[in-house]
């Protein structure tokens, strides 16, 4: 098994509705690609200036899967959103 853990700092011009929007998203297609186990989003509940606004963490059954994933169409679409609204992220993924 393996973490796949993003934060997610948004564009400040519609901030917390791309960040809803995005999360949304993640939520469907990780339900939709095969080799995800679990999806949790999260919208960040400290407000300070500095802060990233959305959270997601997936648990997928292998490297190989998320790999997988991160190739998929489905996935490559939300991707084309994600840099659109986003300023910028960070990753870690981690084997459980």
């Amino acid at each position: 098994m393996i973490k796949h853990v993003v934060c997610f700092k948004m564009k400040p011009e519609n901030a917390m509705k791309n960040a809803c929007k995005l999360a949304l998203r993640f939520q469907d297609i990780s339900s939709k690609i095969p080799g995800c186990v679990t999806c949790e989003t999260g919208i960040n509940t400290n407000n300070e200036k500095d802060f990233y606004e959305l959270g997601l963490s997936q648990t997928f059954e292998s490297n190989e899967a998320l790999q997988a994933y991160l190739a998929h169409p489905l996935h490559l679409a939300v991707r084309e959103f994600v840099f659109e609204v986003i300023d910028h992220r960070i990753v870690v993924d981690f084997d459980l």
